[in-house]
């Protein structure tokens, strides 16, 4: 929501620009194009990624803080002048900027690009760790590329080399596009296999392997691998990639005998760090990735539905 809100106000922006080149700039428009453009997108933005790092911990704070925030902006602007003579020839720039209004818009910018870019090579770094979802580790990189390169335009505009600017957000929107696009490939390997150090003599079982270290990177089981990585999603991404597979999820909040059996085996082959997400999850959650591990993942041939029934009895 934070990102459609972000993206309706770039929107708002971009309508401003056009209205303002086509035909003449206003003082509303002026002020409505800075606010939106210049002063509030990145820190829409930046919300939607720390949502994503950490959306438990913010979430009774950062909505009366963003109201707050956006509210002072809109004030600040709003009760900026504009001068008339300029509007004709500068456009936008005709707004007088007082020394708060750019501390402000400084403060977002600056502190809502580092958010965005630290939050996408953080979660590069969590897929290279984990040897999981290369594809999405690149996206992440070439989408921090590109916010950037965005960035770095904005400060060209602020230092006066407005002919940059353009140049700068066609090559910063199409390297954030190609992240997307990216994204999107089917995942294939794991970045890496990981071995397993020998084991020294007298050790617990429990330290024969990191805990960021899929069991499955150890065994070569590629079916545990991949229950590894949908681990590391919320449980409505779990929910879509297993019906995807044709393993609905059921609304039953007790496990059958059956159900317990089979996810009590799979929770067995995870990691130490999987078992605890494993366990994080709802019943519901767990069953479904225990008949995704068991109907589909290592089903030696096509299940009939009778047959599925019968094993599951």
């Amino acid at each position: 929501m934070a990102w459609v809100v972000a993206f309706a106000i770039f929107a708002i922006a971009s309508l401003c620009e056009v209205i303002g080149s086509i035909s003449e700039w206003t003082p509303f428009l002026v002020r409505t194009y800075y606010l939106t453009g210049a002063v509030l997108v990145v820190g829409y933005l930046a919300l939607g990624e720390l949502y994503l790092l950490a959306g438990k911990k913010i979430a009774r704070v950062a909505p009366g803080a963003t109201i707050l925030v956006t509210a002072f902006a809109t004030a600040l602007v709003f009760n900026s002048s504009v001068d008339s003579t300029k509007l004709a020839d500068e456009g936008w720039e005709a707004l007088e900027r007082s020394t708060i209004l750019t501390i402000t818009t400084v403060t977002l910018n600056a502190g809502g690009t580092l958010v965005i870019v630290g939050g996408l090579l953080y979660s590069a770094w969590k897929f290279k760790r984990a040897g999981l979802f290369r594809n999405r580790m690149i996206g992440c990189v070439l989408i921090a590329i590109g916010t950037l390169i965005v960035a770095m335009g904005g400060t060209a505009t602020r230092l006066g080399q407005r002919e940059y600017f353009y140049v700068a957000m066609s090559i910063g929107v199409a390297t954030i596009f190609a992240g997307y696009l990216w994204i999107r490939r089917p995942e294939g390997a794991p970045l890496f296999e990981r071995t397993p150090r020998p084991k020294p003599v007298g050790t617990s079982p429990r330290f024969t392997a990191s805990r960021s270290m899929p069991v499955a990177a150890a065994t070569g089981d590629p079916a545990i691998a991949y229950l590894e990585s949908l681990l590391l999603l919320d449980d409505a991404e779990i929910d879509t990639r297993c019906t995807e597979w044709s393993v609905p999820r059921s609304s039953t909040p007790i496990f059958s005998r059956g159900d317990a059996i089979l996810a009590w085996q799979v929770r067995q082959l995870l990691s130490p760090g999987g078992q605890t997400r494993f366990d994080a999850l709802s019943v519901p959650g767990r069953r479904q990735l225990a008949d995704l591990h068991h109907l589909v993942l290592t089903a030696p041939t096509p299940v009939s539905e009778s047959a599925e029934i019968l094993f599951r009895n």
